[in-house]
């Protein structure tokens, strides 16, 4: 599993999830996910056991900011098939990443990005493509990460070769 830490503000780490084990398990066909270092779950979201990750979130007393909560929480829900509660986990995460009130505004756009890159895996497992790249546009737009980045062109590559096949499909019906 490839993974990449980013020093966000003074107090938050980003760990990014690459399209190793933890993700390829879970249907999510390499796209990638975000999880905060040093939030009660994230270890065992990253052993790949989701259940388990999500109940340490949940039940933690840990001191811990409602972002990085939702974060793990929209992982753990996305990554153990529950998308109703993932949705929930996944908005609030990007709705708390905006009401930080103690980072800069550039880090602010930094996890905005990251929670709607996590929204946009959630919406693919939903069959919602365009609300996905719909995500994936506008995280990329905020912060051009390599995740976001990679998330957005593998999106468009899909779409694209499915384009393509139904102007192939077209033609030769003709």
């Amino acid at each position: 599993m490839k993974a990449r830490s980013v020093k966000l503000g003074s107090s938050l780490a980003l760990m990014l999830m690459a399209s190793g084990s933890f993700l390829a398990s879970a249907n999510t066909n390499g796209y990638k996910m975000v999880l905060i270092e040093d939030t009660p779950g994230v270890a065992a979201l990253q052993a790949g056991q989701f259940d388990q990750g999500i109940s340490e979130t949940l039940n933690s007393t840990a001191e811990v900011d409602k972002f990085s909560r939702q974060m793990s929480l929209c992982v753990g829900f996305t990554k153990s098939g529950k998308l109703e509660q993932a949705s929930d986990a996944c908005d609030s995460a990007v709705s708390a990443a905006q009401q930080f009130h103690h980072v800069s505004n550039s880090d602010k756009r930094e996890m905005r990005a990251y929670a709607l890159t996590n929204r946009g895996v959630l919406r693919l497992l939903q069959n919602n493509n365009l609300s996905a790249l719909a995500d994936f546009k506008r995280a990329a737009e905020l912060n051009r990460s390599d995740v976001s980045q990679h998330n957005l062109q593998r999106l468009e590559l899909a779409l694209n070769k499915a384009n393509s096949g139904l102007d192939i499909a077209m033609v030769s019906a003709e």
